[in-house]
Parts: structure tokens; C-alpha cells; sequence
């Protein structure tokens, strides 16, 4: 043992030990090891966006007591750490730090900005990540868009490609008019507003009957009106289905369709479907084969010139249709809106108006509304596949299990294949050239996998000259790359598209993804369907999902309530193990409120473990240095008789309990409920009331022999167990502390965090060992100190009688077995007695369980009154 420090300084031990675990490898991952042994994490890539936060510190935190412990437990941990350093988040801060426009400039110069701008900001990350101890494998460090990974990326698409999974077509898709670029339907979020409801008359060409009023959100979109659609049940089904409707201010004959799927109570029970104004829209168009008419184009504003007159698009008034043309042209949509209602209220067309409540589909990263745009795209087939997505979701293990649910319904729900192409700059390159040689025009031509990875844009596919082929200017979404974050990290994406296929067979499927609750419907969805369609297969055993960090209030925390906090600031001001003690408060799935309280607490524990190693340690010492503290393990130094005396038995049977708790917690992922036995143990059973019943038998003087000797191997194996027990809550002190007290002896690793380092079963005291005997004496001595609480004296207040009555009384040893010297002395009590009844006139409390009763003659010295 090392000579114990006066204090614990956790600033200058958290560099040393980030300093030491770099230059021992400590949590490299060992291929040497049998492959039986692996526990591989699908760690999540931070989105290198330019924001550092405390979400960051919350899930990655629950994600390495994980990881911490599962490699304690003597896995062999492969722990990876990648950086998504591609994408919309990676190019708008770009954008910001070097005031520019991605789409006013060359690919080439915006993607030379973005791999200037990009590495101090990964670095950022890697510093918060080594200052919260994460203990992943640095030698396995990525990017989503080193070459490496473009290549496995592009070996998915390939393999997709030739399977018939992935294909391009000209489609109605998801469109961000303020990023201008398709998105998926995961990218997709929902806000309410309040809008009108506009009711508009279509007359109903060449009959005199009434016209067929709609009520429609979007009169901007009547000039893309393809038909109208009637319930058959409609009280005007039977005039109108058939005929024809001209739609205002356009004057464009429509025809009137029957169409179950019209909700008949809404609104007048008659819908213009447009294309495209919402997914229904989609639907109704290719069941009747309506024209396509697009008014808003990609920056989300009215087209100029349309083709109104032609055969496909006839106009009764083409002058008033050019009329209404040219007063929208280059107006957004939310203008035109307003601009199209004034001309339609001149001409008495807007016969009423309801406020109404509307949801509206709007980009998760721009918050701009979604447009509808027919644009070609590149589409992995989904839909076809629900059935089977949904089975592959269920031979994982969700925890916690109810989040498997949010994906299922997810799955139902989905409207759309998943559209992978983007119209950015900084992302994968799509690996597809179109020919333009006479005879193929158009044909697609895709890379080897030899040739990975290609940029289109500037390389050429084999036997063709720059001339006779157009590159493909798109890009991936981020989550195409992200989707296979498992197969970056080992370098294959099945038999046929590998870098390294041993490696994919020993770690593919892997053994758990940690994940927030939020990106289910990406991610976890994604990655997904990636592993079905690659191998069919799950790529991972298990998924473990986080919830929100959310501001001390409960609310969101978010730039614009001023309630964000610096993750920085906030390890400077508590320091990084109260910080993880605050993360493992809270269960998976489970969003916590930022607690000031909570990380006071975790810093209270830090400074207790320390001290009651300390203490320990000033034992230890003495009985180390006369050569007798030689322990082995708990059962070893039982069976013994090294450990004899009937409190140091019950103190490890609890111990042994609690281990067995904490790693049954921890099998099941339920980290949280893992440190509350660990930490009640050490609070209530060790320090609250062990380290006082045991100091009389550790104050020896000379060689510790019988008791004393007893009491100090179980402090010795009290405080390893503890060290180990806390160490993947909170790394740096039990490091500290283990590095004191044990790391120098022989055979020891340099560090707690080693593999196989979490305390065996086999090895600890046999449980229930004096239970009844050490519950009685723990329950007398809080009634003990309750009496001297209750007559507002100090705790070494001494007593002539400590009486217990109750329970029919009997021999004080049937009680507490042979420990009643050591209740004297805790209680400072003269003697200790069984009775029937509780004396009278002394002061007597009942045991917190209802047992029995303890009474004390204490013995109070009259203070003199001061002259």
C-alpha cells in the first residue's frame, strides 16, 4: 500500500489518469482474446455541428458505465468512437464560421472550407470525452468521411444497387425549400399552427347547377389542382361525379372523381387534390392518373411560367390565367397565399373563412415547411419490407423494452421509401456516372468495388472518357453513412463488399447500440433495415435508449429559453465523477431534469468513499506493516478463520449481497438501479454503521491478532469491493483510490477499470451470515441513537444501562449472538440488558422495525453556569 494522500485532489488526478489509461492502452480492445469473450459497441457519432452540450455528457455517460462495467465483468470490450463529419449540420457550420453560401460556390472550394473548418471541432469533442473518462478504444477512431469509410459506404449502395433494393426514379418527394434538398420521411417533424380554412366555389363547366364548394388551407396550390374528390355518399356524389369543375382565376377544367378516402365531415365534404399539397395528395393522383401540375418550385416559390394552354393543361380564359401567372410568379408560398386570397375576395370567390388548427410537416434540421416537388432521387425500397422489418425489431432485446413500440409504430406508419440522395456539397459521393455515348444515353453505370471510393464528379468509370459521361452530382444523406455505423467498424459489409471479412464475422452482429430515444425512427430504423437488406440479419443484440437531459425545471433546454448549459463549466464546477454520479441517477428511456442537488450529492459520495478509505487505510497500515494483512478473498480468509468475529461476517454476507444485486442489475442494463444498491450498502450498512461498530477492534497497538485481526481484512475487502463496485459510475476517485491501496500489490493490474476486475461471486462471503443477529444490532443501535438525539445530547453521551425489552425478552446473545462488547462500545453504554418492559423514567425509544424497545440511562453532566 502507498502512502495515503492528505487530500484528494480531483483536478490533477483526472489529467494523470487520463495521462496513464492513454499510455497503458487500458481499454484497447484484445483480438488475441476468444471471440467468445467480444462485447462490441455501435457507439453513436456525434454530429459535428459546432454545439457541445450537456445532452452529450448525459447519454454518452450512461453509455460508458455500460461499457465500464461489461469489460469489468470480463468481456473483451470493443469500444469505438466515430465522428459524423458530414451532412446539413457539418455544412451549415461551415457556412457560419466562414460566411458563405454552400450553393453559390464550387463543390471543390466548399468541401476544401469544410475540411479546414471541421478538425478543431472534433477535437472539442475528443476533449470532452477524455475528461468524462469515456473508456472507448482511440485506435479505433472514425469519420463518416474518411476514405475508408466512403468506401464501405459505397460498397452499401453497390450491394443494394445489384440486389434490386435501391433505385432511382422520378418521384413526388419530401422537399426542404430553405436547404433546397430531398429529405426522408424520419427527417420529417410536425408543428401546430392556426390557419384558415378558405371555402372556394368551382364552377361546374356547362351546367347550370350550383358550383362545388372546397375548403382548402392552401388556395396558392388551386393552380396544381389535377380533379376534385367526392365521397360516393356525398349528398352531391350523384350530380357531380362525372363532371367537370373549373377552377378559379385559373379557369382550368377539372374532373370531378368519386374517392372513398374523403372524409365526408370535413369541411364540405369535397377536396381539390393538387400536386402535391400533402401525401393524400400522392395517393388520389396515382389512383386516377391525374395530370401532374407543379406551381411551387425548389426554393419553395411560384413558378413563373407555366404551361397553361397546352393539350395537358387547357385553360377556358388563358388571359386570366396568365393574369393570375404573372401576380404570383417568384412569390413563397406563404405570399402567394395572401396574394391569391385578395384576388379571389375582388371577385367574390371566397365565400367564408374558419380559423382552424393545422399540422404542419416542417425539416427537422431547417424548421423550414416541407414542400411536395417531383425531383429524381435515388430510393431505398422500404415499404415492401415493413413485415419483415418489424421481425427483425423483435428479435432484438429493447431496453427498456417498452421503446420497442415508438419503432414498430414508426414502421407502420411509413408512407415513403427511403429517399438517400441529397442535393448538397460535403457528404459521400451516389458511385453512378449516366452515360451519354450514342445508343445508352442515360444508362447507369456503377464502380467496381475495386475502384472505391469514387467521386463521380472527378473520376471516371472504366472504359470511358470524360466526355461520354455526366458524374452524379448528389450526395448521400448522412444517414445512408450513419445507417451503417456498425460495418464502418469493421471495415466489410457482408461476404461480397469487404475490406476485412474476419473481422466482420468475429464482431457483426454486434452486442449492443446505446442510442437517444429521439433518432429511433432514423438510426436505429436505418441501421435496421441496412443489416436486413445486407445479410438479413439484426446488427446488434441489444439497443439501449436514453432519454432527454432536460433543464432543472423539467423543460427542453434550448438556445432561445436561455436555460443551455455548458458541459464545460458545469465539470469545472463539480468536477467529472459527481457529474457521471448524476447520469447514473436515471434510468434508460428515462428524461431527468439537470439536479444542482444530485450533483452535490455525487460530490458528497466522492469525498465519503475517499474518507472511509482513508480511514480503513490508517488500519491497514499498522496490520501491513507487522506483515499480517495478507487477505485473500472473502469465503477464503471465512473458511479460514482469518475472518471470524460475527459483525465482520454479517458485514461481508450484506456485501456479498449487494454484488450480487448490482451485477444482476447491471446483466439486465438497469445501471441505475445498480449504483442505488451500491450506494445504499456503502451509506447505510458500511459508513453509517460498520466503520463505528468496528473502530474499537482498530485501535491496536503492536500485531492485530483474533478480532482485530478480523476487522481488518474485512475493511480490507470491504474497501476493494467498494472501489470496484463505484469504478464504472465514477472512474477517476476509485482509480485514485485503487492505485493507493491495492494497485501495487502482485499480480494486480495497473487499473481498476481492467478486464475482470468486477467482483466475483464465488469469491465473496456466504450471504445471510449473521443476517438476523446484524439487523437486530443495526436497528438497537438507531434506536440508541435516536434516544440521545431526542435528548439533544452528543452521540458519545455515556449510558450506565442500555436496556432492550421486547420480544419476550430472553438472553441478550439470542439477540445480537456474541457482540454485545461491541454495542457497549458504539452506544457507550456500561452494560446491556434484556427485560420484559421498558424501565420506567429513562429515556426509551422503539426500534424503527417495531420490535422492541431501547432504553438509556444516559448519563448528562450539569454544565456549569458560566461566571
Amino acid at each position: 500500500m502507498k502512502p495515503f494522500p492528505n487530500k484528494y485532489d480531483a483536478k490533477a488526478s483526472e489529467a494523470a489518469l487520463q495521462a496513464r489509461w492513454a499510455k497503458d492502452d487500458a481499454f484497447v480492445w484484445d483480438p488475441n482474446a476468444p471471440a467468445d469473450t467480444d462485447y462490441v459497441i455501435d457507439t453513436p457519432t456525434p454530429t459535428v455541428s459546432g454545439a457541445l452540450h450537456v445532452g452529450h455528457v448525459y447519454s454518452y455517460t450512461q453509455a460508458d458505465i455500460m461499457a465500464r462495467y461489461m469489460r469489468m465483468s470480463g468481456r473483451n470490450v470493443l469500444y469505438p468512437i466515430g465522428w459524423d463529419d458530414n451532412g446539413l449540420p457539418t455544412e451549415r457550420l461551415v457556412e457560419k464560421v466562414k460566411k458563405v453560401r454552400g450553393g453559390t460556390m464550387s463543390r471543390e472550394e466548399f468541401v476544401a472550407l469544410c475540411k479546414e473548418v471541421i478538425p478543431p471541432y472534433e477535437q472539442q469533442f475528443r476533449d470532452l470525452f477524455g475528461r468524462l473518462a469515456l473508456s472507448v478504444d482511440w485506435s479505433r477512431e472514425y469519420q463518416t468521411i474518411s476514405d475508408e469509410s466512403r468506401s464501405v459506404s459505397q460498397m452499401s449502395f453497390l450491394d443494394l444497387y445489384h440486389k434490386g433494393l435501391l433505385e432511382r426514379r422520378l418521384e413526388p418527394t419530401l422537399w426542404d425549400p430553405a436547404d433546397r434538398t430531398a429529405i426522408a420521411q424520419a427527417e420529417v417533424e410536425e408543428t401546430e399552427r392556426e390557419g384558415k380554412l378558405n371555402y372556394i366555389p368551382f364552377a361546374i363547366e356547362g351546367e347550370d347547377i350550383e358550383p362545388a364548394i372546397i375548403a382548402t388551407t392552401r388556395p396558392e396550390l388551386i393552380g396544381a389542382c389535377g380533379g376534385l374528390m367526392i365521397h360516393p355518399d356525398h349528398p352531391r356524389a350523384g350530380e357531380l361525379i362525372g363532371k367537370r369543375a373549373i377552377s378559379p382565376l385559373y379557369n382550368v377544367p377539372v374532373e370531378i372523381y368519386a374517392e372513398d378516402t374523403v372524409d365526408p365531415e370535413k369541411g364540405t365534404g369535397i377536396v381539390m387534390c393538387c400536386t402535391f399539397g400533402d401525401v393524400t395528395d400522392i395517393q388520389w393522383y396515382r389512383t386516377h392518373k391525374l395530370p401532374l401540375r407543379l406551381v411551387i418550385d425548389q426554393a419553395g416559390k411560384m413558378i413563373d411560367e407555366l404551361p397553361i394552354g397546352t393539350d395537358d393543361w387547357p385553360s377556358l380564359d388563358l388571359e386570366s390565367a396568365k393574369a393570375t401567372m404573372a401576380a404570383l410568379a417568384g412569390l413563397k408560398a406563404a405570399k402567394a397565399k395572401e396574394t391569391i386570397l385578395e384576388m379571389l375576395k375582388e371577385r367574390d370567390l371566397v365565400l367564408k373563412q374558419e380559423t382552424t388548427h393545422q399540422v404542419i410537416p416542417i425539416a427537422e434540421r431547417s424548421g423550414a415547411p416541407l414542400e411536395i416537388i417531383v425531383t429524381p432521387q435515388w430510393f431505398i425500397r422500404t415499404l415492401d419490407f415493413k413485415e419483415q422489418i418489424l421481425e427483425k425489431g423483435r428479435e432484438i432485446t429493447w431496453r427498456p423494452a417498452y421503446m420497442r413500440q415508438r419503432f414498430e409504430s414508426w414502421v407502420e406508419g411509413l408512407k415513403w421509401d427511403w429517399s438517400i440522395s441529397r442535393q448538397r456539397h460535403f457528404g459521400v459521393p451516389l458511385p453512378v456516372w449516366y452515360s451519354k455515348r450514342p445508343g445508352e444515353e442515360g444508362q447507369i453505370i456503377v464502380p467496381t468495388k475495386d475502384q472505391l471510393p469514387v467521386d463521380p464528379t472527378t473520376d471516371l468509370p472504366q472504359g470511358y472518357e470524360a466526355h461520354e459521361i455526366e458524374g452524379e452530382r448528389d450526395v448521400m444523406d448522412t444517414w445512408a453513412t450513419s445507417s451503417v455505423s456498425p460495418q464502418l467498424n469493421t471495415r466489410s459489409i457482408n461476404e461480397d463488399y469487404a475490406l476485412d471479412i474476419e473481422s466482420h464475422r468475429r464482431q457483426f452482429p454486434m452486442a449492443l447500440r446505446p442510442q437517444a430515444h429521439e433518432i429511433i425512427r432514423t438510426w436505429a430504423f436505418y441501421t435496421i433495415v441496412k443489416a436486413l437488406h445486407h445479410e438479413n440479419t439484426v446488427p446488434w443484440s441489444n439497443i439501449a435508449i436514453s432519454g432527454w437531459c432536460l433543464a432543472s425545471d423539467g423543460s427542453k433546454m434550448s438556445k432561445s429559453k436561455g436555460n443551455v448549459i455548458d458541459p464545460i463549466k458545469m465539470l469545472d464546477e463539480y468536477g467529472t465523477d459527481p457529474v457521471r454520479y448524476w447520469t447514473g441517477t436515471s434510468r434508460l428511456g428515462q428524461d431527468t431534469a439537470l439536479s444542482p442537488n444530485t450533483l452535490k450529492q455525487g460530490k458528497r459520495l466522492v469525498t465519503k468513499l475517499w474518507n472511509a478509505a482513508k480511514l480503513a487505510a490508517m488500519s491497514l497500515e499498522g496490520a501491513e506493516s507487522h506483515g499480517v494483512l495478507n487477505p485473500t478473498t472473502p469465503k477464503g480468509d471465512i473458511e479460514s478463520g482469518v475472518i471470524s468475529h460475527p459483525l465482520d461476517q454479517w458485514l461481508l454476507g450484506e456485501l456479498s449481497q449487494t454484488i450480487a444485486k448490482a451485477t444482476e442489475a447491471f446483466e439486465n442494463y438497469e445501471y441505475a438501479a445498480a449504483q442505488r444498491e451500491v450506494e445504499d450498502f456503502f451509506w447505510r450498512t458500511y459508513c453509517d454503521n460498520y466503520l463505528e461498530i468496528v473502530k474499537r477492534r482498530t485501535r491496536f497497538e503492536g500485531k492485530p491478532e483474533g478480532e482485530e485481526l478480523s476487522a481488518v481484512h474485512t475493511l480490507w475487502h470491504a474497501t476493494d469491493a467498494l472501489i470496484r463496485l463505484f469504478a464504472p459510475f465514477i472512474p477517476y476517485v476509485t482509480d485514485a483510490l485503487y492505485d493507493v491501496m491495492i494497485g501495487d500489490r502482485e499480480g494486480m493490474p495497473s487499473t481498476v477499470h481492467a478486464r475482470g476486475m468486477w467482483p466475483k461471486a464465488a469469491d465473496q462471503a456466504p450471504a445471510g451470515a449473521f443476517e438476523k443477529e446484524g439487523e437486530a444490532f443495526v436497528q438497537i443501535l438507531a434506536a440508541a441513537r435516536k434516544v440521545k438525539s431526542e435528548a439533544q445530547v452528543s452521540m458519545k453521551t455515556a449510558a450506565n444501562t442500555l436496556t432492550i425489552s421486547g420480544q419476550g425478552a430472553g438472553a441478550v446473545a439470542e439477540l445480537i449472538g456474541e457482540t454485545a462488547e461491541d454495542l457497549m462500545a458504539v452506544t457507550s453504554a456500561g452494560e446491556i440488558v434484556r427485560a420484559e418492559t421498558a424501565p420506567e423514567g429513562v429515556a426509551s425509544v422503539v426500534s424503527l422495525d417495531e420490535r422492541f424497545t431501547v432504553s438509556m440511562d444516559l448519563i448528562i453532566e450539569e454544565k456549569k453556569a458560566e461566571g
